[in-house]
């Protein structure tokens, strides 16, 4: 047989085993017209499943990129005659992904103009050389730049090189307790804080979104941090206190760190003009976002203008062609998909199957209990995924149709799930923001697993008692 280069190029470049993988996951769908199903799954919803089960197989083994899943899915979806074409495309329609590409477009321009790092230093600096404070300080840094960066990836990423810059000034080598310490508050915080603000995260975007799909609710940026935003502070500063105790600081001082604070901050010289009106289009959003309560504009449309603010005369603050690369098109497309499969999944009664599944014949008796049995679920979920959005898709959905089938409030289970979806701090593989910092060197996975335990037991404690008795002083009861 003559063998040609393009023949041998092809045989070469075959990947059996993700072949494999593809035909396997799509074994359920070839199959579901053709077997018995159980008496309260329709065939239409047994489709859906099968179109999930898709999904998540993709998105675990990532055999082909995330975006490509939620394109095949948009596609499924009106193919397996789930849902219309229409509808399939009207996740790219919802308010949340214009936010997500607003936001993404403000920190691209916060990213240039070098205020980021200039905030990270002066927080830093008040530290004034003490190791407690300065730990506390990386923690409230991280928290700052929640409400400028929408990804607790993007937010361990910017803080692991000046965190870096400060234990080599100290002269800290991997192993250092402290070092161990810094490096682990940024990625905990980072994901911790997520749940404060519903920008503080793809999934706390997504989430709303789904609020809205599902449940008919639109959160407002004040009411979502009046409910969220005192759990995320007191399990901070637990978790400060935590590895405070784990991780005894062998220094009494870090006079060489703040001296490196110092150095950087006087390279920097004053404010620059891009600074400036990058910091003005910031504090105008957040302006408007608490303001919510007297105009009532829907919090994607704030975003959207300073996002286009920033390209006009006056602020010149990067160029379209510059903005459009630091957007993450992938993302953007991922979350469309997400909620189409979501609005597929809901439509045919799946994913109320499927919540019954889960969560077996669980009863309203003990709210606390059914609360912690979310969080644990969705626990072993997170262990598939090393993307909080991905995870979300499946979680989020779940848990609000439970609360619906259990006659409780959506938004109130829908909120213990939404802090369940970023329980992944056990292992450095399971989040982006732990590999950011744990790519460092100061820590090991032993490291991760003995704090992260602790960091997930307080935030799920914190997360269970303010939902029994803070969230119903504020709006959100169960019932």
């Amino acid at each position: 047989m003559l063998t040609t280069p393009l023949t041998s190029t092809l045989r070469q470049g075959v990947n059996w085993r993700n072949i494999l993988i593809l035909l396997l996951a799509a074994v359920p769908l070839g199959l579901v017209n053709y077997i018995p199903l159980p008496a309260d799954l329709s065939y239409t919803g047994a489709r859906a499943m099968a179109v999930l089960f898709i999904a998540v197989t993709l998105w675990i083994t990532e055999i082909v990129h995330p975006a490509v899943t939620a394109l095949f899915i948009l596609a499924l979806l009106p193919l397996m005659q789930i849902i219309t074409f229409e509808k399939a495309l009207a996740g790219f329609a919802d308010t949340s992904i214009i936010l997500l590409i607003a936001i993404y477009i403000l920190s691209a321009a916060m990213l240039q103009s070098g205020l980021d790092r200039r905030l990270a230093f002066l927080l830093l600096n008040l530290s004034r050389g003490s190791i407690q404070l300065n730990l506390l300080l990386v923690a409230v840094t991280v928290m700052a730049f929640t409400f400028l960066i929408p990804t607790s990836t993007g937010r361990a990423a910017l803080m692991a090189p000046i965190c870096v810059g400060i234990v080599n000034a100290i002269g800290l080598k991997p192993g250092s307790n402290v070092g161990k310490a810094i490096f682990l508050m940024v990625s905990f915080t980072s994901l911790i804080f997520s749940n404060s603000i519903m920008t503080g995260s793809l999934s706390m975007v997504y989430a709303t979104g789904l609020f809205q799909q599902i449940a008919g609710y639109t959160w407002t940026y004040l009411s979502w941090m009046t409910v969220m935003l005192p759990g995320s502070l007191i399990t901070i500063f637990l978790v400060w206190l935590m590895l405070l105790k784990v991780f005894p600081p062998e220094l009494k001082g870090l006079d060489n760190g703040l001296k490196y604070i110092k150095e950087q901050l006087s390279l920097m010289g004053p404010l620059t003009a891009a600074e400036k009106k990058v910091a003005f289009l910031f504090l105008g959003m957040l302006a408007m976002w608490v303001t919510n309560f007297l105009h009532h504009l829907p919090v994607a449309l704030p975003a959207l203008l300073a996002a286009t603010l920033s390209f006009f005369p006056g602020f010149n603050l990067h160029s379209w062609k510059e903005a459009v690369q630091k957007v993450d098109w992938g993302t953007v497309i991922l979350f469309a998909g997400s909620l189409s499969l979501a609005t597929g999944l809901t439509e045919t009664g799946a994913m109320g199957w499927f919540a019954t599944i889960a969560f077996g014949n669980m009863k309203t008796g003990s709210l606390a209990f059914l609360g912690l049995m979310v969080m644990l679920i969705a626990m072993v979920i997170r262990l598939g995924f090393n993307s909080v959005l991905a995870a979300a898709t499946v979680i989020l959905p779940m848990v609000l149709t439970l609360a619906m089938k259990l006659g409780l409030n959506p938004i109130w289970l829908g909120m213990i799930g939404a802090v369940a979806s970023d329980l992944c701090m056990f292992l450095p593989t399971q989040s982006p923001s732990l590999l950011a910092t744990y790519g460092m060197g100061f820590y090991s996975t032993r490291d991760t697993l003995k704090a992260g335990s602790l960091a997930t037991l307080c935030l799920v404690t914190v997360t269970l008692i303010m939902a029994m008795f803070y969230w119903p002083l504020v709006g959100v009861a169960p019932q």
